[in-house]
């Protein structure tokens, strides 16, 4: 059985600190890295972060992260941190809940052309260096609270900013 959970990771980038997936002892992207240099999928993103710019893709992304029990699915779970949308690199897994274990049957580059984010998933090339993971179901139902706490502070973080920056605007005029 393997762990999952929330950390926050230091961006490779210069960008602010961010929560990650943390499986095992290793934060997912870097493993992906490792597993598959010069790809740079070192750096990506979990989907489940605010940043995420359009609301349909969160909306599958939400869909799609915990399907219902004995149902699988292919969800976006690391993406591209400069668009923050599927568009680039992004990564998925075939999710399967098989009632108190969550498994990530296999994780791999989406390839889907269609641009409409209910096809996301459609065309997959699976990563064959990357094993089967397997989660408690109270492991995971935790790991995705602690994404959404701090989706919502970063939320907040981001409102302030941009109230600051919308005075800063007014104020020049």
């Amino acid at each position: 059985m393997n762990t999952i959970k929330v950390e926050i990771d230091k961006s490779e980038y210069g960008a602010d600190d961010f929560a990650n997936y943390r499986i095992d002892s290793f934060w997912l992207d870097e493993k992906l890295e490792e597993l598959y240099p010069d790809k740079f999928y070192g750096g990506t993103i979990p989907t489940l972060l605010f940043g995420m710019e359009i609301p349909k893709e969160k909306e599958v992304v939400q869909k799609r992260i915990l399907p219902n029990e004995n149902e699988t699915t292919i969800c976006p779970i690391l993406m591209c941190p400069d668009d923050c949308d599927f568009s680039c690199t992004l990564i998925v897994a075939e999710i399967q809940n098989c009632g108190d274990i969550i498994k990530w049957n296999k994780i791999g580059l989406d390839k889907t052309t269609d641009f409409e984010p209910e096809k996301v998933g459609f065309k997959v090339e699976w990563f064959k260096k990357m094993t089967k993971l397997e989660f408690t179901k109270a492991d995971y139902l935790k790991m995705l609270s602690d994404f959404e706490k701090y989706y919502k502070l970063d939320k907040v973080e981001w409102e302030k900013r941009n109230a600051e920056f919308q005075k800063n605007l007014t104020n020049k005029k």
